[in-house]
């Protein structure tokens, strides 16, 4: 396996849960945590040094705003990959198995779980940061196991 390192102009995209993950912390540790819910990389073109929520930077980590258009992605693999990623960290972030109330789609209560621990008041980004690393090693684990 080999992992994809961290650059912000990459224009290769991780298609693990883990490596999504791990490029989603370097991000945050490189752009910093931005606690709203609104204007979160809007605008135009690739904002790789404004600061971002945890949601936003496994988002970007999947290739939003950094897409090559004279590059074919695999875009079902990729959205596997960050349903995954949101589920293993949501999951850190609980302590365990997330029950999804009935009714709920589970990637969007994951999402929802991630999204209101990073507008928890005083959040860091080095918190932030370690809890993606801790979620990747979970995802690396388990991908060693098959």
């Amino acid at each position: 396996m080999t992992a994809i390192r961290y650059t912000p102009d990459s224009v290769l995209i991780p298609s693990t849960a883990g490596d999504l993950l791990e490029w989603a912390a370097h991000h945050i540790t490189r752009v910093g945590i931005y606690q709203s819910r609104y204007s979160l990389f809007s605008g135009p073109g690739r904002l790789v040094n404004r600061r971002c929520s945890v949601g936003g930077a496994l988002d970007v980590a999947a290739g939003r705003d950094r897409m090559a258009p004279d590059r074919s992605y695999d875009l079902k693999a990729i959205g596997a990959a960050l349903d995954d990623a949101y589920r293993i960290l949501a999951e850190h972030l609980e302590g365990g198995p997330v029950p999804v109330p009935s009714g709920r789609e589970p990637a969007r209560h994951h999402k929802v779980i991630v999204h209101l621990w990073t507008l928890a008041p005083g959040r860091t980004a080095q918190e932030a940061a370690a809890a993606l690393r801790a979620a990747a090693e979970t995802a690396h684990a388990a991908d060693r196991l098959f």
